[in-house]
């Protein structure tokens, strides 16, 4: 998978190594997830998502029915892997929150971290059954079809530079989403994927071919994280701050205290407004990397 000579290299010859490189890394990180390393969900469903951001943004250049079905397929497995990895999250972030406030609350450590953990346990578990199912095997084995044979569409052999309109399209994409956004957790989640896709899309094409795309893609690269990561970050809170709430809830009619929860929910609501002034710079480095198109 070595990235093809710049001074011949062909559209044909990059989405090739692209598609290939992203196919490796599920691969690659699929027995660590299994074998619940550290981060090693985290990690395998990273990869699932560069795959199926890298088969849309570069559907134009590749088979249509091939590329859904591959697509569609991974988005199962990626949902699979996102009940796994969004409980771990919850877990976390409610342990960061609870040691940032100095809160000793054994009541309030077990319904936000301990049970959200063994959920996880039992999420995991479910993961591994699902993994070795028809299925997940005729889904790995597509994915070795495909990235083996990749299936291009189009005129291959022209200038590798033609996709460059990619990423382009990609900028667009992020800014259509930010225009839509109303605050809520849906359409602030709409922008985070745009920005994951931007990044992806152009960190494919930097690894590829870094002497002909790397300095091109690097802005936005980074701008796509930025998004992607400060967008995340403000999602996670807000899922946090829901997550509070209905837990305060459930714990007032069980007779427990309270008093913990109201100081959580507090702080959420402090860092949701932090994040939020974030939001908008972010943005902004999307149109500085590319403030003509």
């Amino acid at each position: 998978m070595g990235s093809p000579d710049t001074e011949s290299a062909t559209v044909g010859q990059v989405l090739c190594v692209v598609v290939r490189t992203a196919a490796a890394r599920v691969t690659g990180t699929e027995t660590a997830a299994l074998d619940d390393e550290p981060d090693g969900v985290h990690q395998h469903r990273t990869a699932v998502r560069r795959l199926r951001s890298v088969l849309a943004g570069f559907r134009a250049h590749l088979d249509e029915a091939a590329t859904n079905r591959l697509r569609v397929e991974f988005a199962v497995w990626g949902q699979q892997l996102g009940l796994v990895r969004d409980t771990e999250v919850r877990a976390d972030v409610a342990a960061a929150a609870i040691d940032e406030l100095d809160l000793v609350d054994p009541d309030v450590w077990r319904r936000l971290v301990d049970d959200e953990r063994d959920e996880y346990g039992r999420a995991h578990a479910r993961l591994r059954h699902l993994w070795d199912e028809p299925r997940a095997r005729a889904r790995r084995a597509a994915l070795r079809e495909f990235a083996a044979d990749v299936p291009l569409t189009g005129e291959p052999d022209t200038d590798a530079a033609d996709v460059r309109a990619v990423v382009r399209d990609e900028v667009r994409r992020v800014r259509r989403a930010a225009n839509r956004s109303d605050g809520s957790i849906e359409s602030l989640h709409a922008v985070r994927k745009a920005g994951r896709r931007l990044r992806y899309v152009a960190e494919a094409l930097s690894d590829a071919a870094p002497e002909l795309f790397g300095e091109d893609c690097a802005e936005f690269a980074e701008a796509g994280e930025a998004i992607h990561d400060v967008f995340g970050n403000h999602r996670d809170v807000l899922v946090f701050l829901e997550q509070l709430q209905l837990t305060r809830a459930r714990a007032g009619r069980a007779g427990e205290r309270v008093e913990s929860y109201d100081l959580l929910v507090s702080r959420a609501q402090q860092r949701v407004g932090e994040f939020a002034s974030e939001l908008g710079d972010v943005l902004k480095r999307v149109g500085a990397a590319m403030p003509d198109q």
